[in-house]
């Protein structure tokens, strides 16, 4: 069986009659897997996605499909990894993989075989029903031998609901053929009694009605519905209403333009009390309520319950079959005769803690490259170097890659360009024979014993210099210069510091002050005349050099930077084929 790999949209449209002919027939599909909501989806994102499509032969229709997603993370002093999640995962309250159940096996295997050509060290399959044959089929493909599989415990969406309500249980209930045998057969009696009663408040209200719109008043109920919503859960992380907000307005009214969505509402004369988003699956006669909110205001009709009974009676007579409410065990979704399962969120992860092939999956160089420009900017040179040299080792003819990890290595040269005088060394310690993390260790081991210890100040900002710790370095440089303004070594430093973060103009005012203070002090020319390089300015630069050997005529750096200049270089770094080999996945 072969695997197609779909990643653009154009691509993916000219799949939706097979997609929907699979939809269909595969029992274990939901409203979450359906084409239009996949599509609305995708389109959706800013990172990468991809449909694995799955056939037997070249010009067979495809016969599964599987929606993922890439997505990128950095730790420091280790750099970027991968990770693949199910599509939709994180909105959608379920996710899997479509397919005809004939071909189950022989689909999971060649999406497992797929997957493992990409390069991602966790793969998340979130909100799957793992007692399903073809999810067990999909996990055997992963031995323990090379990969780690566990479960994730699901938190709520509800932080008071923690302890209380466990989000991995569905509940749904299923409908008979009539309203009347719902309440008399699936409901008990007090449940029954309230829903009759709301049912008749509504039915004989002159002023309680409810609405479903369409097509052309979707964006009006949505946004009617949104509004209730953010109003009811203001109070909780601004990044998850945002997050749901936006997304509700992305995917939403597509579902709607496709006959996939209902929108209830519930006016009292014209003001909204309630309302919900109930995505429709057709083919197996099933609503699955999404979002519901209501006017807390309310106090009186109980406008929640009104609107689910009122969907219910809507649902039964139009020929559903279940009533699905959606993650949470609440009390409140048991009064309709409600069974549950459970639905789970299971991990996939590489035994090394690295990405398969070690190295980046390519789709991401963009989203890395943006992250090494913060890092850069941030004054982490370090990490941002680590990540360089991962995009390159993917692409090595990466022209926007190569040109920051000029950059940042051109910056990380001037931080270390220490004037003999700027190597003190430790009390009764030779600098040169202790490890980095060592040095560090004494050096706050010394400032806690003694704050005014300028010594002991400044060799713990070189130190973080040297480790990429900029915005840490300046500190401490800053420190060290309100114990001895008059430190020429301190402002050297503190130029250097400048300079790696591209503040050239700064970085000179710094040198110059070195210079007043020590006119011999051969790295502050040396170190002016690359600031001034950098800006364009190669007379004064060759100038600042050339007073660098006067003072050290064996200085070879100086003696370089000076060559360098004359050769109308852009910079003293080798070409990148001769740097030595680039870490994949450090």
């Amino acid at each position: 069986m072969q695997v197609d790999i779909i990643e653009t949209l154009e691509d993916l449209r000219s799949l939706k009659d097979g997609w929907d002919r699979i939809y269909e027939l595969d029992p274990e599909a939901h409203a979450f897997l359906s084409w239009t909501w996949i599509s609305s989806w995708f389109a959706s994102r800013g990172l990468p996605w991809f449909v694995l499509a799955a056939r037997e032969e070249a010009d067979d229709p495809h016969v599964a499909f599987f929606p993922i997603q890439l997505g990128t993370g950095f730790e420091r002093g280790r750099g970027f990894y991968n990770v693949v999640v199910t599509g939709g995962s994180y909105f959608a309250p379920n996710t899997g993989i479509l397919c005809d159940p004939f071909f189950a096996g022989a689909a999971m295997s060649a999406f497992a075989e797929c997957l493992r050509a990409f390069a991602w060290r966790s793969l998340h399959l979130d909100d799957i029903d793992r007692s399903s044959e073809r999810i067990g089929l999909f996990l055997q493909q992963f031995p323990a031998s090379d990969f780690n599989g566990e479960r994730i415990k699901r938190r709520p969406d509800d932080p008071e609901a923690a302890g209380k309500i466990d989000p991995e249980i569905h509940v749904h209930a299923t409908l008979p053929a009539d309203f009347s045998s719902f309440l008399d057969e699936k409901l008990h009696r007090h449940a029954r009694r309230n829903i009759r009663r709301c049912l008749r408040d509504l039915d004989g209200s002159a002023t309680l009605r409810v609405t479903h719109g369409g097509s052309e008043t979707v964006a009006e109920d949505l946004e009617t519905l949104l509004s209730l919503w953010q109003k009811q859960w203001a109070w909780r992380d601004p990044n998850y209403l945002r997050y749901t907000l936006d997304n509700a307005r992305a995917v939403l009214p597509d579902c709607m333009r496709g006959g996939d969505l209902l929108l209830p509402i519930l006016w009292r004369d014209e003001t909204p009390i309630a309302a919900a988003a109930i995505l429709i699956d057709h083919p197996r006669k099933r609503l699955s309520v999404f979002l519901t909110a209501r006017d807390v205001a309310v106090r009186d009709g109980s406008p929640g319950l009104m609107l689910h009974a009122h969907t219910v009676r809507w649902a039964i007579e139009n020929g559903f079959r279940i009533y699905d409410l959606g993650p949470g065990d609440y009390a409140h979704k048991y009064l309709f005769g409600s069974v549950s399962r459970r639905v789970e969120r299971y991990r996939i992860d590489t035994r090394t803690g690295r990405n398969l092939g070690e190295q980046l999956d390519p789709h991401c160089l963009l989203i890395a490259l943006a992250r090494v420009k913060s890092l850069q900017a941030a004054g982490d040179l370090s990490d941002a170097e680590i990540g360089c040299r991962q995009i390159l080792a993917v692409a090595p003819e990466h022209a926007e890659a190569l040109a920051l990890y000029r950059d940042i290595a051109a910056s990380r040269m001037l931080w270390q360009a220490i004037s003999p005088d700027e190597s003190v060394s430790l009390k009764g310690a030779d600098q040169q024979a202790i490890e980095r993390a060592e040095a560090e260790k004494q050096c706050r081991a010394a400032i806690a014993a003694n704050p005014s210890d300028f010594d002991a100040v400044h060799r713990l900002g070189i130190l973080l210099m040297l480790r990429g710790e900029a915005r840490e370095a300046e500190v401490e440089i800053m420190r060290a210069l309100e114990l001895r303004p008059d430190s020429a070594a301190a402002h050297c430093t503190h130029g250097n510091i400048l300079a790696a973060f591209r503040d050239f103009e700064g970085a000179i005012v710094r040198y110059d002050r070195t210079i007043a203070l020590d006119p011999s002090h051969a790295v502050a020319h040396n170190n002016k005349g690359n600031a001034l390089r950098h800006l364009g300015r190669p007379d004064e630069a060759l100038a600042s050099y050339e007073k660098a050997l006067a003072i050290r005529p064996d200085y070879r750096q100086a003696l370089a930077n000076r060559a360098a200049l004359f050769d109308a270089e852009d910079d003293i770094l080798p070409p990148i084929n001769q740097v030595s080999r680039f870490p994949l996945n450090v």
